[in-house]
């Protein structure tokens, strides 16, 4: 198996940026009638803990732009 030796940002500014830890999410083959998605998540230099604080992150910042509103949830 290979290991993420690191994951490369490129800017719109032409600047690049690389990180040494964290996650990519790639959506890859969306399907809108059939309602799927194909999702693949590489890391980089993520162990234990650090999954569980990234979900909380991203549950966090999506209870803050308001996507995780029990009303709205309800009525999809």
């Amino acid at each position: 198996m290979k290991g993420v030796k690191n994951i490369t940002v490129n800017y719109d500014n032409g600047e690049t940026e690389t990180l040494n830890k964290g996650v990519v999410v790639d959506f890859d083959e969306i399907d809108n009638e059939e309602e799927t998605i194909k999702v693949r998540c590489r890391m980089c230099d993520i162990k234990g803990k650090d999954l569980y604080l990234i979900v909380n992150a991203v549950i966090a910042l999506a209870q803050k732009l308001g996507m995780l509103d029990e009303e709205e949830r309800d009525t999809d």
